[in-house]
């Protein structure tokens, strides 16, 4: 099978079953055809760990440029035809906007290669262990609200706004305002595999503007003020023989921490509690061996990646698995699916903490675009895990057989409701 709808007609229709569990559509392109030529939404799909692999390590021949994808490209198209008669600079402020600073992983090398040496020197370990004893409050903080009522929603109660609090405590800027990053975050993503109507579209602009604002003002702060946080370090970095960060840069790298790091993070908790839940022999194992929490979500990790896949743009004329991929060309590297390869992972689908290659996965991409925060993304999700277990037992599904409704996204996989009861302690 090397042309066809039937595998990916599904996910890329936004069908809620698919949304929820894609992967006997992606085991069935791996058997069938790895690198899928898509005729409907002309989208080559690469779905074994070793394709991805490929296509990841080749930046030059594989652009990042249109990471989020076709979608994405047709908000683009939507916002110019809604902007027609904005003046030049208010357009290029969106286009900007849009763009996400074109930093880091909307950007190839050497760009990308100069963004990366500069925010490695901000972004480093030691700035994310330096408030872990604040994020272990804050989840303490969370828990605080509905402890006492032995039941709640967790998504929007816990693991929504425990990664965007770590964010704005890591940033520098006041937890009161995680509300707004929350909005933020939303609209940063909101046209990410999805179809929405170009009323939806300008609306989500506004809102990425509004969030813009702020850091640049923040930004315009931290270069008069020198605080000791994250904000400073990225205004302050600097690289020898490299030009420092444009504002606009600076900016973008914030919404890409904000956009990918709170979502993703929030999608990994509740994807592994849910898992827990549907397995108490799973629960019992992971809160007898606390000190293995990490080697618990590294799996969770592989087996519901938050982030399903992301695009490459073909920059000529290439051939990939025996497909000839033309230039142009948007290319679908789907990590859940590289995530489940037999070639790779032994019983790809059981929950294996001990397997070899744990760490092979490809959740957090692979290559020069590997996830720059993938470091506080684990450290995040170990917190907020570790606090939950010292707090509350007994915890269980609220609703006997509930099926999680998750995200209309082919691209970011994640549930938005998880009701749960407990006893707390």
């Amino acid at each position: 099978m090397t042309t066809g709808t039937r595998p990916t007609k599904p996910i890329f229709d936004q069908e809620p079953d698919t949304m929820r569990c894609p992967y006997e559509q992606y085991a069935q392109l791996r058997r069938e055809a790895p690198v899928f030529h898509d005729p409907e939404y002309d989208i080559y799909v690469v779905s074994r760990h070793a394709d991805i692999e490929k296509v990841n390590t080749q930046p030059r021949l594989f652009s990042s440029q249109n990471p989020m994808g076709p979608t994405v490209s047709g908000a683009v198209a939507a916002v110019g035809r809604a902007l027609a008669d904005a003046t030049p600079e208010f357009a290029e402020r969106v286009r900007v906007v849009m763009s996400r600073g074109d930093v880091l992983f909307t950007q190839d090398p050497p760009d990308h290669s100069r963004h990366r040496r500069i925010l490695n020197k901000a972004l480093t370990p030691r700035s994310v262990a330096r408030i872990e004893p604040r994020i272990r409050e804050l989840c303490h903080g969370l828990v605080d609200g509905f402890a006492g009522a032995g039941e709640v929603d967790l998504v929007p109660a816990y693991c929504s706004p425990a990664p965007v609090q770590a964010l704005a405590t890591l940033l520098g800027v006041p937890v009161e305002n995680s509300g707004d990053f929350a909005r933020w975050a939303d609209a940063i993503n909101a046209a990410i595999g999805t179809a929405m109507t170009d009323e939806a579209l300008l609306a989500t602009l506004e809102t990425q503007i509004e969030f813009w604002t702020f850091f640049e003002n923040e930004i315009a702060d931290r270069t008069q003020n020198p605080r000791d946080d994250l904000l400073t370090a990225v205004v302050q970095a600097r690289n020898e023989g490299d030009a420092p960060l444009t504002p606009n840069e600076m900016v973008g790298f914030c919404s890409q921490l904000i956009g990918a790091g709170a979502d993703t993070t929030t999608k990994l908790i509740s994807s592994f509690m849910l898992m827990l839940c549907e397995s108490p022999d799973l629960m019992a194992q992971v809160r007898a061996h606390p000190d293995e929490l990490g080697r618990y979500l590294e799996e969770a990790l592989r087996l519901e990646s938050p982030v399903q896949g992301l695009f490459r743009v073909a920059t000529a004329d290439t051939e990939l698995g025996g497909v000839a991929i033309p230039a142009g060309a948007h290319v679908w590297v789907v990590y859940a699916s590289g995530n489940r390869d037999e070639e790779v992972f032994a019983e790809p689908e059981t929950f294996d903490p001990s397997r070899e290659r744990l760490r092979s996965h490809q959740a957090f991409g692979h290559g020069p675009h590997s996830c720059i925060g993938a470091p506080l993304a684990r450290s995040v999700a170990r917190i907020a895990f570790e606090v939950l277990f010292s707090r509350l037992d007994d915890i269980a599904l609220a609703e006997p057989g509930f099926v999680p409704r998750y995200d209309p996204s082919y691209v970011m996989h994640g549930m938005q409701h998880l009701p749960l009861t407990f006893t707390a302690r």
